[in-house]
């Protein structure tokens, strides 16, 4: 399978994104998380939000050490981004989604 074949546009992104609460770098990713969406994947993607101070055992489970924390879990392979997703760019080539 080539390149092209496994990053194709129509493909479907899961994307768990892991936050403290409301706390403002939190707040921030959830914010620029979701314009990347509606910009970038409108309509092929599925985001679920993770409050580690609601949820601790899926941040253990997903060896959450810090947040905010982007996992990009498919498509593959996995792909983790910490931080605030302020930097539209890096977020853009961490999923792949450059040209």
């Amino acid at each position: 399978m080539s390149m092209s074949e496994l990053y194709r546009p129509e493909t479907n992104y899961i994307l768990r994104l892991f936050v403290a609460g409301d706390e403002r770098n939190s707040y921030l990713a959830k914010t620029n998380l979701k314009l990347i969406c509606d910009t970038y994947l409108h309509g092929r993607h599925h985001l679920e939000i993770i409050d580690v101070l609601e949820n601790v055992e899926a941040a253990v489970r997903n060896h959450v050490l810090v947040t905010p924390m982007l996992v990009l879990v498919a498509p593959r392979p996995e792909v983790t981004i910490i931080g605030n997703l302020s930097n539209t760019q890096r977020v853009l080539d961490a999923l792949r989604l450059s040209s």
